[in-house]
């Protein structure tokens, strides 16, 4: 077998008495086999030279806008308190030297930088990126690692999407969950289904009060939910904010949900053959945000605002950062114009996003909005 990744695959799910393997297991392979998962190896995921976009790459406008409702946060905590900034899941470090940028200009400036981070390749892009931060910056495998005594304001974007799923169908009644097998005949991956692994996806179902239908296939995010739990325990005081492609339980409970919203993309082109070459695309799916915000109640986490991201951007005063229209197309100018209708006009890609902010041991409304959300 030429895939080396496919091989790791096949071995294990042969040596499954069964001869199969979760679907959450083989996503997990796909994505962080040490060697040859998607997150692991090196090379650009992110840009031009990637397989896709995020909100940051469109220009620094973003982590500026971003950098004015972080500052507005920071009013919440007592005048001259220090306070430590996270980013999980950064990438090349863009989106949080942005940030910083608009923080150092408003004289609000945390006492560190943390990036959660376990990708050897992203942290090394990242150190260089925030070699000249002006504030020390520092790296953790997990959120646990970083001091909360102090408050914290920890921020995601595009992380939780990535976060291995269970796949659970309901047929003739019944709930099932997804498993992968290897078809020695047609020498490829297939799905098979069988009784669910563990009482816990049942009751996700139950708890909020999502009656799958016949025939319906959703993803479970008990890995993005574990983070939470983690988050939500280590998190004493400060705010949460969570940017992703998702929506509630209503807004996943549409017709074109029905097969649910696994994903993958390579050279910025969309498919859905998620078995053919593992390791070579990005596979996600929609976050649940109905499923963060009950979880989070129970951690002790408000939910302040969730909305679109075209909505909150809107809020947050970014349309004021629209420049005269220049006469030249191509000056940076134009291009930072292009790069705001893109993220909070109608019909841009911040239609598609969510944000979601959740806070705990802070008693005042997010501030730096121009309006309120809900």
């Amino acid at each position: 077998m030429d895939d080396p990744l496919l091989a790791v695959i096949v071995e294990e799910i042969q040596a499954h008495p069964e001869k199969r393997i979760s679907f959450r297991r083989y996503m997990e392979q796909a994505l962080y086999h040490p060697r040859w998962g998607y997150y692991r190896r090196e090379g650009l995921k992110i840009g031009k030279r990637g397989d896709f976009y995020t909100s940051p790459h469109l220009g620094d406008v973003f982590g500026e806008t971003m950098g004015g409702v972080i500052s507005g946060m920071v009013s919440s905590f007592s005048p001259g308190c220090p306070w430590t900034l996270v980013e999980a899941g950064g990438g090349d470090g863009r989106l949080a030297g942005s940030i910083l940028s608009s923080l150092e200009e408003g004289k609000r400036l945390p006492q560190s930088l943390w990036l959660v981070e376990t990708s050897p390749f992203h942290r090394e892009l990242q150190s260089e990126r925030l070699r000249d931060a002006p504030v020390p910056v520092h790296w953790a495998e997990a959120v646990t690692e970083i001091p909360s005594d102090s408050p914290c304001i920890l921020f995601s974007n595009e992380l939780l999407d990535a976060f291995p799923v269970h796949r659970v169908t309901r047929k003739e009644g019944e709930l099932l969950e997804i498993h992968v097998a290897w078809d020695e005949d047609r020498e490829r991956l297939v799905e098979c289904s069988r009784p669910l692994s563990h009482p816990s996806l049942a009751a996700y179902f139950r708890r909020l009060d999502w009656d799958l239908p016949e025939g319906w296939t959703a993803e479970v995010p008990l890995d993005a939910l574990a983070w939470l739990e983690e988050v939500g325990e280590w998190l004493r005081n400060g705010y949460l904010i969570t940017i992703d492609y998702g929506g509630t339980t209503e807004e996943l409970s549409l017709p074109q949900r029905k097969d649910g919203t696994l994903r993958c993309y390579r050279n910025h082109q969309l498919h859905v053959d998620c078995y053919s070459h593992p390791g070579d695309s990005d596979l996600t799916s929609h976050v649940h945000f109905s499923a963060l915000m009950d979880l989070g109640e129970v951690m002790g986490l408000q939910s302040l605002v969730y909305t679109t991201q075209t909505r909150f951007l809107q809020a947050a005063g970014i349309l004021d950062r629209l420049a005269v229209a220049p006469a030249d197309p191509f000056s940076p100018e134009a291009r930072r114009n292009r790069a705001i209708r893109q993220l909070a006009l109608a019909g841009g890609m911040g239609d598609s996003f969510r944000v979601l902010i959740q806070s705990k041991g802070v008693e005042v409304p997010v501030t730096g909005l121009k309006e309120e959300l809900s």
